[in-house]
């Protein structure tokens, strides 16, 4: 301060305090991105956790892979997931945020017209072709529909589907026009082979000479009774060696003959012997619907007790083979729905059409894929008429439940209260929610964020609906309903020509299956016994089951039902049915049949033979009897029967003011054969581009997400277990181009886990070796930086007591988040004080490597900037190196400097944006002196740096620079571990700071 500052008046001693200790603001902490799969998630889009806990809540647990089970139902853990164990390694040491990026499957349009591994999704090798199954090579799906054993009307209370008129949803006995039918009760899927039933055919008779069928009543499309002292079921499948199988079951899923039991459920089996495991099997079961056998055929009664009656049939689902629960190609992830939510009647109840009502809003998955539809459901509750005193409008609440809680025990994921449909309100549903949604633009390469208010849910976001968001509709509208699922067109005896049951989709075969000649006789006609006597039969395709009484399940307060989609095995039960998620799953591909159109017959879409909704479900069909038992009975207000025949106002009165709605439709786009669906061999030579396989494409498109340092800070990624050398090195450049981050990448065939192939002994599984992986590298030419790699692979320990082998870049993420935390970014990772992955180092138990390295095997790999990770008798498991995959020698060929110059890089940039702007003149060259020397003095105290040196003058920005509104300064600094200097240039230019160095 200058001495003509001071104020001299009055004869005094003046002081001024000027402090030039101050110690910088600390730093903003970045992180790293991890892509890989997880078991949930946001996936496709960076998300942010700062720690394991939120991480956990997030994408779940550590996946180890080798899960068993049912794989086709409760979802593919036949791999290890690695993204999941780095980044519990990362997370461990707590020194900074960490991005995921969760992995679906995507494809380009050039890939899912040519099909095969360029497609994402999956199907069977075979598949029905022209609607028969009279094909060489048949495989495919076929459905088992079953039916009550007994003369007469087949199903007492079959399904009611909407193209009854007046019936919107299963309800009570009635009256169905095709009394005759069944339901279909399985899914079989085959890469080749038939199957069919085996036993006593109905009503007794025998078969005639030109339909007899191996060596006992047999068939595809004859009605097959159950025998036995459990009821069962004989099915006899044909594998691609002729080989036959048989199999007894039944639908009870109590009993130990519980069809899901009796067969395979791994999808991936179905792979050619010796592709991924051991053996290989000729068919899986796909969906079973149990729950739906149980409450249409035999009302809730133990299913080992009731005598059925079954037909298998081929099951298309078009006249080609383009569409199908066979044929899943082409089809990329895509979001899980619930509603459309629809309205109460305002008008006579006597003209009262539910699917008429006016659509309000409907709720869409933010990126779960077919997660969202496989555990949670979503209630309307609390649903409150406008009083108009406040507002105009009403209100209600919207609880994201879990799918298989009850309404005796509600378990709440999310929920949202007083929301409102007025677009003024800070109630209005799309702000309480959230509208905004990401979409990938494939021309530009990056995620666009579309929608108007900021997602509340980590689940959903609200699509309203136009007039809703116009407030153009009468504010006395509120969610009283909603459209269900879209479904298969049942075929109805009277529509079928030509032998062959088809509703131009949905094709039941006739024609010729291996063994012998079955099929449908006349129309629609199947052979039923008394010598060959035909009947005619209506096949339905299984709907959601809806709750009738309020009183059912035992509630102690019936108000506090959820009318609508229940999950309860029976009428009453608490207890949840077991095939209720099979119901939603997304069964055809590419042929979705859009939305509901209010009004519109459903059976619109007469080409696919798909309704555009399965039921129509609304408050308006709640009724009461005598004793003031509450209960839903479908076209009861259009009979003025209902509660709100007067005015929907009664029921709500009467609290009886919620309802429950599932989420459908989702898709993985994943292929389900494969234990990795992303493995590295299925990118091999001919399927390494975008164009040409899916998985890279997937890969490839979540690297292009976080490509742009202005939408993402990050300053390291990685994605363990990926190998392929097309990939890696696309990481790498997008790092380099950055010039902020480090890329880890894996090294292909250092281990070959079972994911990948199947290999007899865990000899066989080491793929090179340290000459031959040294060669490959050096023939790559990489030379950058702005990457690193480490041999060979690790053993660590899963909570769940499991021991895997995991890549070298899950152990690397927890040493440098270790090391950063004991030390800095710019300490070498490597060595017993932070390398020592049996000391902790990793984050995560380090057990083994798969290979224990010589001294001059490490001299090998290191001289081709390999890190190897060493195997010490006495000192235990270490990392040996720390060199980046520069093949030039300077002080960035070493991982921490090239940290520390990121480090400085990203912190300097963000300090410099406080100048932009700013007058080009001294005081704010000074200025921004005064933001960086305290970063590089603090950086020299902490030893990243021996020396530096900042230069901003007239020296730098130069009167022609000023003229271009450019600030020039440069800095030079000697890193701790050398004497090289490594001058970087700092340009501030309008668009921001830039990575030149």
């Amino acid at each position: 301060m200058s001495v003509k500052s001071f104020k001299f008046v009055s004869p005094g001693v003046f002081i001024n305090e000027i402090d030039n200790s101050f110690i910088p603001k600390t730093p903003q902490a970045i992180g790293p991105v991890v892509v890989g799969r997880s078991s949930r998630g946001l996936a496709m889009q960076p998300v942010k956790v700062e720690s394991y806990a939120e991480f956990v809540t997030a994408f779940g647990e550590t996946v180890p892979g080798a899960a068993g089970g049912d794989v086709y139902r409760d979802g593919n853990y036949q791999s290890p997931m690695y993204g999941t164990y780095a980044a519990k390694a990362f997370l461990a040491a707590n020194v900074a945020p960490l991005t995921y990026v969760r992995l679906l499957g995507q494809q380009t349009a050039a890939g899912s017209s040519a099909g095969g591994d360029a497609a994402a999704g999956w199907k069977t090798d075979a598949n029905l072709s022209n609607g028969t199954i009279d094909t060489p090579d048949y495989g495919g799906a076929y459905g088992l529909w079953v039916f009550p054993s007994g003369s007469g009307t087949d199903i007492a209370n079959p399904p009611r589907h909407v193209s009854n008129p007046g019936a919107t949803g299963p309800g009570p006995a009635g009256t169905n026009p095709n009394p005759n039918a069944a339901i279909l009760a399985a899914i079989f899927y085959m890469n080749s082979g038939s199957v069919e039933l085996s036993g006593n055919l109905r009503s007794g008779g025998t078969l005639t000479n030109d339909e007899t069928r191996f060596d006992s009543d047999s068939g595809s499309c004859m009605a097959i009774g159950t025998a036995g002292g459990n009821n069962l079921f004989k099915l006899i499948y044909t594998d691609s060696s002729a080989v036959k199988h048989t199999v007894k079951f039944n639908f009870d899923d109590d009993s130990e003959f519980f069809i899901r039991k009796r067969f395979n459920t791994n999808p991936q089996l179905l792979n050619s012997s010796g592709t991924f495991y051991g053996t290989s099997d000729a068919l899986w079961l796909g969906e079973s619907f149990e729950d739906n056998v149980r409450n249409y055929i035999v009302s809730g009664s133990s299913l080992s007790s009731q005598a059925m009656q079954g037909a298998i049939f081929g099951v298309a689902l078009s006249q080609s083979v383009s569409t199908g629960p066979q044929n899943m190609k082409s089809q990329p992830s895509r979001e899980a729905v619930a509603g459309w939510f629809i309205s109460q009647d305002l008008g006579a109840a006597a003209s009262y059409e539910p699917a008429k009502q006016k659509k309000l809003f409907r709720l869409v998955g933010r990126g779960h894929g077919e997660w969202l539809n496989k555990n949670v459901k979503v209630s309307i509750s609390n649903v409150k008429a406008p009083t108009n005193k406040a507002s105009n409008y009403g209100s209600f609440s919207v609880i994201l439940r879990s799918l298989l809680d009850s309404d005796n025990d509600v378990q709440v994921m999310e929920r949202f209260d007083l929301c409102t449909l007025d677009p003024t309100s800070p109630n209005y549903i799309g702000r309480k929610i959230g509208t905004k949604y990401t979409k990938w633009d494939a021309n530009e390469k990056r995620l666009k964020t579309y929608g108007t208010y900021n997602n509340q849910s980590n689940f959903v976001y609200v699509e309203v609906a136009e007039a809703v968001e116009e407030g153009a509709l009468d504010a006395a509208y509120l969610p009283f309903g909603y459209f269900g699922p879209p479904n298969f067109s049942p075929i109805l005896s009277a529509s079928t020509t030509n032998g062959s049951a088809q509703n131009s989709k949905f094709v039941v075969s006739s024609g010729s299956i291996p063994g012998g000649p079955h099929r449908f006789l006349g129309s629609n006609q199947f052979i039923s016994g008394t010598a060959g006597l035909s009947a005619s039969v209506s096949l339905y395709w299984p709907v959601d089951r809806l709750r009738i009484s309020a009183s059912a399940g035992g509630l102690s307060n019936p108000t506090e039902a959820y009318f609508g989609f229940q999950v309860g095995r029976t009428s009453g039960s608490t207890r949840a049915g077991t095939s209720v998620a099979d119901w939603h799953r997304l069964l055809y591909a590419n042929d979705f049949p859009g939305d509901p159109v209010a009004g519109q017959n459903p059976v619109k879409n007469v080409a696919t033979g798909v309704d555009a909704w399965s039921y129509v479900f609304s408050l308006d069909n709640i009724r009461i009897d005598g004793t003031g038992r509450y209960f839903y009975e479908s076209g009861s207000r259009a009979s003025e029967l209902s509660v709100t025949t007067g005015s929907y106002k009664d029921l709500l009165d009467a609290n009886y003011n919620q309802f429950t709605a599932p989420f459908w439709g989702g898709f993985d786009g994943f292929d389900i054969q494969k234990p990795d669906p992303l493995y590295n061999a299925g990118m091999g030579a001919g399927r390494d581009t975008e164009d040409t396989s899916y998985a890279y494409h997937t890969y490839a498109q979540a690297f292009d997400t976080v490509a742009d340092p202005e939408m993402l800070d990050m300053n390291l990624l990685t994605t363990p277990g990926l190998t392929n050398a097309s990939l890696t090195t696309k990481m790498i450049n997008i790092c380099e181009e950055r010039g902020d981050t480090l890329a880890l990448i894996d090294l292909p065939d250092v281990y070959i886990p079972s994911a990948e192939a199947y290999k007899n002994s865990q000899l066989l599984r080491i793929g090179t070796t340290p000459v031959q992986a040294a060669k490959t590298l050096s023939n790559r030419r990489i030379d950058s930086s702005y990457g690193a790699t480490f041999y060979p692979w690790v053993q660590t320990l899963d909570p769940t007591g499991r021991m895997l082998w995991i890549p070298p870049t899950v152990a690397m993420m927890g040493v440098l988040a270790s090391s950063e935390k004991k030390s800095k970014v710019w300490f070498a990772p490597a060595g017993f004080n932070r390398g020592g992955l049996t000391d902790g180092a990793a984050g995560i138990p380090i057990l083994a490597v798969t290979e224990k390295l010589t001294s001059k095997q490490r001299d090998t790999l290191y001289e081709a900037n390999i890190n190897p990770i060493a195997s010490f008798p006495s000192s235990g498991i270490v990392v040996f190196g720390q060199k980046t995959l520069q093949e030039r020698q300077s002080a960035l060929d070493r991982i921490n400097v090239r940290r520390m110059v990121i480090y400085l890089k990203k912190q300097i940039s963000i300090l410099s944006t406080q100048v932009l702007f700013e007058q080009n003149v001294q005081a704010t060259w000074n200025r921004f002196k005064s933001l960086i020397e305290p970063l590089l003095a603090n950086t020299k105290v902490d030893f990243g740096i021996t020396d530096y040196k900042l230069i901003l003058d007239e020296s730098t920005t130069t009167p022609d620079l000023i003229d271009q509104n450019i600030m020039y300064a440069k800095i030079m600094v000697k890193p701790a571990r050398a004497i090289e200097y490594i001058a970087i240039d700092f340009v501030i230019a309008s668009t921001g700071a830039s990575f030149d160095d």
